[in-house]
């Protein structure tokens, strides 16, 4: 699958949508043209938000850690986290923010469980570096490691259902949910309600 289709087959037809960490707007670009919807975008660099803005993209700069108050509930019909959950400060509360937002979140994250990197520590005794997971361990913007195992256990705590779910690893191939994506996933994209 292309970069964004995972995403774009569970938007709906001209709905409201917020990126989050949109960078300079290429999963909006997608979702405009793709599902007709009507795309917001929220980052914190100032240059990305620039470049989002230059292309006529309606991103504002704001910090996802403290800004998400400013809209009011059921602001959107969807609400997109991609690839950005593992460096908020603290992502429990913003998820339950998230889900006050909107009834359909969507979240993206790499699974630190992958075998892949299971193997590299194993073997290497040092943190792994993958196509995914690109950093050093001290110039990471992930501070928080976590699995989809991990993540499904959060759901459910939290009583949140989990209303789709799909898992890439090996070159981006899609992995079936019953192959033991926690193991055999390298990334994970999850549709959520509340």
């Amino acid at each position: 699958m292309k970069k964004f289709e995972i995403i774009g087959k569970w938007i709906e037809y001209d709905s409201r949508v917020l990126v989050l960490g949109c960078g300079e707007g290429e999963l909006i670009d997608y979702l405009q043209e793709k599902a007709e919807a009507k795309v917001y975008g929220l980052d914190v660099d100032e240059k990305k938000v620039y470049g989002a803005i230059s292309k006529g993209l309606s991103v504002i700069q704001g910090d996802i850690n403290c800004d998400l108050d400013d809209y009011p509930e059921k602001s959107f019909d969807f609400i997109i986290a991609h690839d950005i959950i593992q460096i908020m400060d603290k992502p429990d509360e913003i998820i339950r923010k998230l889900l006050k937002l909107s009834d359909n979140v969507i979240i993206s994250f790499p699974n630190f469980a992958y075998i892949n990197i299971r193997l590299r520590i194993l073997f290497s005794g040092r943190m792994p570096k993958t196509s995914v997971l690109p950093y050093e361990w001290y110039d990471t913007p992930n501070i928080h490691l976590f699995t989809i195992k991990d993540f499904k256990i959060f759901c459910r705590k939290e009583n949140i259902k989990i209303t789709g779910e799909h898992f890439t690893g090996l070159g981006k191939k899609t992995i079936p949910a019953c192959m033991i994506p926690n193991l055999l996933a390298e990334f994970s994209y999850f549709r959520l309600t509340g």
